[in-house]
């Protein structure tokens, strides 16, 4: 029953045990150790939360299962084993789980547990060496929006993009206005004057007296 036990409770990570508790798989999420520059890896410990909760049924259907038994069947055998184990322990047996830790009557009369699994890590440490790539885009976290670290720089330097647009206009007028000029001189000669210019003669006005006879 021991070792059927132990696979549900890594499976499931709890498992429930009527008059002692529950034990729960504690999962702590890897880290960075920036000193050594290495990722460690998650590291799991079993944790005995005291109670009397009753055993949930998936328990028991999962059991029935592995040990190839009728539900019923499994359920006798489990209250009995669970029977055996408080009996033990409260007599002052102490009481070895394998793979889970050691099980012990407390001086108050309490069972006490001593966890064998405790920040037991599940690979090896992972050098963390920064890979850096020229102009290689990337995300990054703005407020509650992701973007890339491209869009950042155009976002950054809106004054270069508007100074490359403004030069390209300025072009764009120059050469309009050469084709204008070039089309003018066609069309009236290197000498015709740009305005226009009338000969005026002076106006001789009549005499306002007359010459007597």
């Amino acid at each position: 029953m021991y070792e059927a036990l132990y696979q549900y409770l890594i499976l499931h990570r709890q498992v429930n045990i009527p008059g002692v508790g529950t034990f729960l798989l504690e999962r702590k999420p890897a880290d960075i150790d920036f000193t050594n520059r290495v990722v460690n890896p998650p590291s799991y410990s079993v944790a005995l939360h005291h109670g009397n909760d009753e055993a949930p049924p998936r328990q028991f259907n999962w059991l029935a299962d592995a040990l190839d038994m009728p539900e019923g069947d499994v359920i006798d055998r489990f209250n009995d084993f669970v029977a055996n184990l408080r009996n033990d322990i409260l007599s002052g047996k102490k009481m070895q789980w394998k793979g889970v830790g050691i099980l012990s009557k407390g001086l108050a009369g309490e069972i006490r547990f001593e966890a064998t699994m405790k920040d037991t890590a599940a690979g090896e440490p992972v050098p963390a060496t920064k890979v850096l790539r020229e102009k290689a885009a990337h995300t990054v976290r703005v407020g509650e929006d992701e973007k890339t670290s491209e869009e950042m720089i155009e976002f950054l330097n809106p004054a270069e993009k508007k100074k490359s647009y403004e030069w390209v206009m300025t072009l764009i007028v120059a050469v309009l206005a050469l084709i204008f000029l070039a089309w003018h001189f066609m069309q009236n000669g290197l000498n015709t004057p740009t305005g226009s210019q009338q000969k005026v003669s002076p106006k001789q006005e009549e005499p306002t007296y007359k010459t007597p006879q």
